[in-house]
């Protein structure tokens, strides 16, 4: 296949807010988790694939299933 660029697990985009490495992040549509520090606008690698351990603020009530 002559237009593959890579498996898609993870991507880079740019950061909508600080993030910290391990943090989720919102751009646009997608989610995925930071796989390094990013100030604003500045590039972050996001892992779109896998299992993660991600705190939330004890104020969010998340049911199983809810997109979030």
């Amino acid at each position: 296949m002559k237009n593959f660029i890579q498996e898609g697990n993870n991507i880079t985009l740019t950061a909508p807010y600080n993030v910290t490495s391990g943090d989720g992040l919102l751009v646009g549509s997608v989610f995925g988790v930071a796989s390094n520090d990013a100030l604003l606008n500045a590039e972050v690698q996001t892992q779109l694939t896998g299992v993660f351990s991600i705190k939330k603020t004890n104020a969010q009530a998340w049911t199983q299933g809810a997109l979030i």
